[in-house]
C-alpha cells in the first residue's frame, strides 16, 4: 500500500472561485466601477462617463466581447461555466436545498424527468421554505443587477424607502421574479438551450483544449460502477464524455473517483487533459498562441487598444456645470410657462392660431431669459415662423367665417 493519494482537490477550489466571481460582480456596481445609464446613453466606468456616441469604445467592446469567449472555447474550454458562472453556482445550491428538503432524489425542475419528491418530506412547511429561501436570493439579486442601471444613491434611497420611482419598483420586481423562475424551475435547463456562451463554445469549442478524459486502458474498473456519473452535476456520463455534452470542467467526477480509489492508493481513472496530454498550464499557455488562435488574440488587442482609446479621448463633462444648466433650463421653463399660460390654454380644438402663438410666446421667452443661448438662431426663426403661421391661420379662420355668413345671408352654400 502506498501513500494515500490527494483528494477532494478542486471542489473546494472552484467553490472559493465561484464565491469571488460572485463577490467581484457584486462589488462592480457597488464600487461604482461600471454601469450603463439610459437616461444619458453612457456608460460609467470609474465613475467617468464614456458615452454610447463614442465609437472607439464601442466598437472596441464589441469586439472584445466576441473574441474573448472564443479564446477561452479553444484553450480552456467550458471551465467558465464550472468555475466562474454563478447560473451554474445557484443552480447547484438550489439543487442541493431541494435534495436536503424534498429528498435525495428530489427533482422539480423543469428540464429535469419530471417531479420527484421523497414522500415522507411532501411537506407544506418544506415547500414553503424552499420558497421562501429562494425568494430571498432572487430579491438580493435582483438589487445588484439594478445597480448596474441606477446610481448608488438613487439604490440606496429605493432600499431605505426615502425615494422608490414607479418604474424602478416594477424594474426590480420583474428582475427578481425572472431570477426567482431561472433559480427554482430553469437551473441547468438555461445553459442547455437559451445561454449564449453555451451555444459558441458548441460552435467554436476544439478538441484539444481543456476537458475531462477517461483512462480507457482501465475500463474494467468502471464495470458496476458509476460513482462519478451519480457526482456530475449536470447528469452525465465522465467516461463518454461528447464535445456537444454539457460537461462544464467542473472536476467533482474526478474528485470523486479519486475519493473511490485513494484507499488503495491508487489514482483515478479521470483527469483534466490538453489534448491528448495531461493538464499543463505551460503547454495549455504554448497551445493558446498557435495557429488560428493567432488572429483571435490580434482582434482581443486590437478591442482592448479601442477601449482604451475610447476612455481617453471621452470628453469629460463638468458635472457642476452640467447641474446649473439643468436648473437654468428648468427656471427659464417655469418663468415662460407663467407668462404663456393663457397662450397655451387657448391651444385646443381647432384653434391654431393659438397653438402657434403659444410656441411664438415660449421661444420669445426663452430668448429674454437666457439672450446668450446656443440655439439662439433656432430660437428667433421658432418665433418668426410660429408668428407667421398665426397669422396665417387667423386670415383664414376669419375667411371662413366670412363665407358662412355670407352663406346664411343669401342661402346659397349646399350643406357638406
Amino acid at each position: 500500500m502506498g501513500k494515500p493519494i490527494d483528494v477532494a482537490q478542486f471542489h473546494w477550489k472552484r467553490r472559493f472561485t465561484q464565491f469571488a466571481m460572485l463577490l467581484l460582480i457584486m462589488l462592480i456596481p457597488t464600487l461604482g466601477l461600471f454601469r450603463i445609464d439610459f437616461a444619458s446613453a453612457s456608460f460609467f466606468i470609474l465613475s467617468r462617463q464614456v458615452e454610447w456616441s463614442n465609437y472607439p469604445f464601442l466598437f472596441g467592446i464589441a469586439i472584445v466581447i466576441c473574441t474573448a469567449p472564443i479564446l477561452t472555447y479553444m484553450t480552456v474550454g467550458s471551465v467558465f461555466c464550472g468555475w466562474a458562472c454563478p447560473q451554474n453556482l445557484f443552480s447547484e445550491m438550489a439543487n442541493g436545498l431541494t435534495h436536503k428538503l424534498l429528498g435525495k432524489r428530489a427533482d422539480v425542475r423543469v428540464g429535469g424527468t419530471g417531479m420527484i419528491v421523497a414522500a415522507s418530506k411532501n411537506k407544506v412547511a418544506n415547500w414553503l421554505m424552499l420558497g421562501v429561501i429562494l425568494a430571498a436570493a432572487s430579491m438580493v439579486l435582483a438589487f445588484f443587477f439594478l445597480m448596474f442601471f441606477y446610481t448608488r444613491s438613487e439604490m440606496w434611497a429605493f432600499l431605505t424607502g426615502k425615494d422608490r420611482l414607479p418604474s424602478m419598483i416594477v424594474m426590480y420586481l420583474i428582475t427578481a421574479f425572472f431570477i426567482f423562475i431561472d433559480i427554482a424551475t430553469v437551473r441547468y435547463l438555461y445553459c442547455d438551450y437559451p445561454c449564449l456562451y453555451r451555444i459558441g463554445l458548441r460552435l467554436f469549442r476544439s478538441p484539444v483544449a481543456l476537458h475531462v478524459a477517461h483512462d480507457a486502458s482501465r475500463s474494467t474498473d468502471c464495470e458496476k460502477c458509476n460513482y462519478c456519473a451519480a457526482s456530475c452535476i449536470t447528469d452525465i456520463d465522465p467516461t463518454r464524455i461528447r464535445i456537444t455534452d454539457t460537461c462544464v470542467d467542473c472536476g467533482e467526477c474526478i474528485d470523486a473517483c479519486d475519493r473511490l480509489h485513494a484507499k488503495s492508493a491508487v489514482k483515478g481513472l479521470l483527469s483534466f487533459k490538453m489534448g491528448e496530454g495531461t493538464m499543463d498550464w505551460r503547454r495549455m499557455i504554448g497551445k493558446s498562441f498557435g495557429r488560428f488562435r493567432w488572429l483571435v488574440i490580434v482582434f482581443f488587442l486590437l478591442g482592448c487598444a479601442l477601449m482604451a482609446w475610447g476612455i481617453a479621448s471621452q470628453k469629460i463633462v463638468d458635472k457642476k456645470q452640467l447641474l446649473l444648466e439643468q436648473q437654468k433650463i428648468q427656471v427659464i421653463a417655469h418663468v415662460c410657462n407663467m407668462r404663456c399660460a393663457k397662450l397655451q390654454a387657448s391651444c385646443k380644438g381647432k384653434n391654431l392660431a393659438g397653438c402657434y402663438r403659444a410656441s411664438a410666446c415660449m421661444c420669445s421667452c426663452t430668448l429674454e431669459q437666457d439672450p446668450t443661448s446656443p440655439l439662439r438662431a433656432s430660437l428667433l426663426q421658432c418665433v418668426r415662423n410660429s408668428t407667421a403661421h398665426a397669422q396665417e391661420a387667423n386670415l383664414k379662420m376669419s375667411n371662413t367665417s366670412e363665407h358662412a355668413l355670407d352663406c346664411a345671408k343669401n342661402r346659397t352654400c349646399s350643406p357638406h
